[in-house]
């Protein structure tokens, strides 16, 4: 009797963790997801979720918050890292964000042959705030790949796109995540 009970409790569970997993509207300790707007709680950044694009999970990570999303039209996964800046304001935006480039190709040091395409930097506004992108290129288990970056900063609040994909695979994902990142807002 008590195994039966058990295993209805965990397949009542699983029927439960289930239905809430395919529900558009979620909300969780980090942020809330409706009507495919995500809304971070702790900063206050929202950006819509493209036709395809789905939440995978969020966390802590690297001094803030991020968000693993996944697009179902081209398989990639993307990466949202977010956090206000609470110890500083911030003068120069665009020097920081210039300051990016160095302080990613350090981070990637390890990386075989990371190198950032000079020519796809690029200085882009995004709802009112100063951002960043570059695409850079290196090898992995043989294979040619493609990282692209995009930051975007207001004077309280630092937000970071990234996704890496098989290097023939940028630009159908590229154009779909840039529309993503050009719903930001960033307070």
């Amino acid at each position: 009797m008590a195994t039966r009970l058990i295993g209805f409790a965990v397949l009542l569970l699983a029927a439960t963790l289930s239905a809430s997993a395919q529900s558009s509207d979620r909300v969780h300790e980090f942020g809330t997801l409706e009507s495919n707007v995500y809304h971070h709680h702790a900063t206050g950044v929202e950006f819509t979720l493209p036709e395809g694009w789905h939440i995978v999970s969020q966390g802590y990570a690297d001094g803030g918050q991020a968000v693993i999303l996944r697009d179902s039209v081209t398989q990639a996964f993307a990466r949202v890292w977010l956090k206000t800046v609470l110890t500083q304001q911030v003068d120069d935006i665009a020097g920081l964000l210039d300051k990016r480039l160095d302080d990613k190709g350090l981070q990637r040091n390890g990386y075989q042959d990371y190198g950032f395409r000079r020519e796809s930097v690029q200085h882009i506004t995004v709802n009112g705030n100063l951002g960043l992108s570059v695409v850079a290129d290196f090898v992995n288990a043989g294979e040619k790949k493609a990282e692209y970056h995009t930051w975007v900063y207001s004077a309280k609040t630092h937000v970071y796109f990234n996704t890496r994909v098989p290097e023939a695979q940028l630009p159908a994902v590229q154009s779909r995540f840039d529309v993503l990142i050009q719903s930001a807002v960033v307070p």
